[in-house]
């Protein structure tokens, strides 16, 4: 086939044939198929090590959960050995300290146990006859009622026996006067005194009512009258 482009030239095309053209177009299909191919393989290949990366990981991540959670039963049974060392000591403590409250109790008890008869045998003043060793008085329950002791002791001679009564005389303010309230009354059943080494006179008495008690004096006299000791305490905060 002949084109005149320019006066002068000759331009010449080739043509191919339908069978050239056939098997050009059989190459390039086969090319395009190995390309997919190796497309194709390069993918699972890549698909197939991330799937064992991601494996790998998982395995790790699972040996560490394993690892931490072997760490945490340890550090909880070492919380729990520890808790329970803590309440055996605590518990050890607190039997020591009832021990030693109650040993210091009684040493305060045998010291006075102690003291009192050693007012009774040989006083540190070496003066023989009556004392009034001490006085308690704490609440009876009701109101205005209160329960006293009364100890008594004859130091160093105990050839005679004393006898007499006590009384109490408790100062106080009722409506805001001064006021004195004796213990017992007229007509009550005196408080007896009877003993050779010591004695331990309790009782209850009662106030009036709005009355405040400041002090109290304890008088012991002989059944004459005369008096033979007295004390004054402070009314004690029951």
């Amino acid at each position: 086939m002949f084109d005149l482009r320019k006066p002068g030239e000759l331009v010449i095309k080739h043509r191919y044939s339908p069978r050239v053209k056939m098997l050009l177009a059989v190459i390039a299909a086969v090319v395009l198929l190995a390309a997919s191919g190796l497309i194709y393989n390069y993918g699972l290949d890549r698909a197939g090590f991330e799937r064992q990366s991601a494996q790998e990981i998982q395995q790790t991540l699972q040996d560490e959960r394993r690892k931490l959670g072997g760490e945490n039963q340890e550090l909880r049974e070492a919380l729990a050995r520890s808790q329970r060392t803590i309440q055996m000591d605590q518990a050890a403590y607190q039997d020591l300290d009832k021990s030693l409250k109650a040993s210091a109790q009684e040493i305060v008890k045998l010291r006075e146990e102690l003291n009192f008869y050693r007012n009774i045998i040989s006083p540190a003043d070496k003066k023989s006859g009556l004392r009034i060793q001490t006085l308690s008085i704490e609440p009876a329950g009701g109101t205005n009622q209160y329960r006293y002791k009364l100890v008594l002791i004859q130091a160093l001679k105990h050839e005679s026996t004393i006898q007499g009564r006590a009384s109490f005389e408790i100062s106080g303010l009722q409506v805001g006067e001064d006021a004195v309230v004796k213990v017992p009354v007229a007509n009550e059943r005196p408080i007896l005194v009877n003993f050779k080494y010591f004695q331990d006179i309790e009782g209850k008495l009662e106030l009036p009512r709005n009355f405040q008690p400041k002090r109290v004096k304890v008088t012991i006299t002989t059944p004459g009258g005369t008096s033979m000791a007295e004390a004054t305490y402070n009314w004690p905060e029951v």
